[in-house]
């Protein structure tokens, strides 16, 4: 069984790398399109066009292989609708969201999600993925929540990695320590995923992202 991936952020090759370190997992390519991205920041939503640019995007790179994996929210409503129509093609946060609600529905007492997003182009996104998801596991009684870290994706869209790495640690401990009305934490995008090993907070060890659930998804299917 053969896979790839479609990143829209060049340093997500390096983290999607590190989750599948240790297995036979080898994905066939890693496809970058950060101008996708760029296109949807820069208009704040996807119109046709740029649905239509991603969708031929999305198309061309799953050409060839049994699975795309889509590592970018932003760009993952156009990749829920062509699976819907057949395409071999899976977003990793759904795999978190298949992975935070299992957590959750196995909590004996009342559970709360908090999904931690930086980019406000995917709290649409990332919400209704959540909430569909919800839906469909017949879990309406489990709260569920995307709140957008401040303060913290422009630093990011000006090229200082380390600064974002940063500003994330701080945001996500901020949060951690202050609202523990939540009793299930993911974060929405893998970017962030790296900054909980620089966490304060002993809550950040329980945070779950889209890196572990992809790597257990692919053991459990590819191997």
């Amino acid at each position: 069984m053969s896979f790839s991936f479609l990143h829209s952020i060049e340093s997500n090759i390096a983290l999607f790398s590190e989750a599948l370190e240790g297995t036979n997992l080898v994905p066939e390519q890693h496809f970058v399109r950060n101008d996708l991205l760029q296109k949807v920041t820069e208009l704040g939503y996807i119109d046709a066009d740029i649905g239509a640019e991603i969708e031929r995007a999305i198309l061309e790179c799953a050409r060839g292989v049994d699975l795309l994996l889509v590592t970018c929210s932003t760009l993952s409503p156009i990749a829920d609708r062509l699976m819907v129509e057949g395409a071999p093609v899976l977003r990793t946060d759904r795999l978190l969201a298949d992975d935070v609600f299992k957590k959750a529905m196995s909590n004996p007492g009342r559970s709360d999600i908090a999904i931690l997003v930086t980019a406000p182009s995917t709290m649409e996104a990332t919400g209704g993925l959540f909430k569909t998801c919800r839906d469909v596991l017949g879990a309406e009684s489990i709260g569920v929540e995307t709140i957008l870290l401040p303060e913290v994706w422009d630093i990011f869209l000006a090229g200082d990695l380390e600064g974002y790495k940063k500003a994330c640690v701080t945001a996500l401990d901020t949060f951690l320590e202050n609202d523990d009305k939540y009793t299930h934490v993911g974060v929405g995008q893998v970017s962030i995923a790296p900054s909980l090993a620089y966490c304060k907070s002993p809550r950040a060890q329980k945070v779950m992202s889209a890196l572990s659930a992809t790597r257990a998804y692919l053991l459990s299917h590819y191997r």
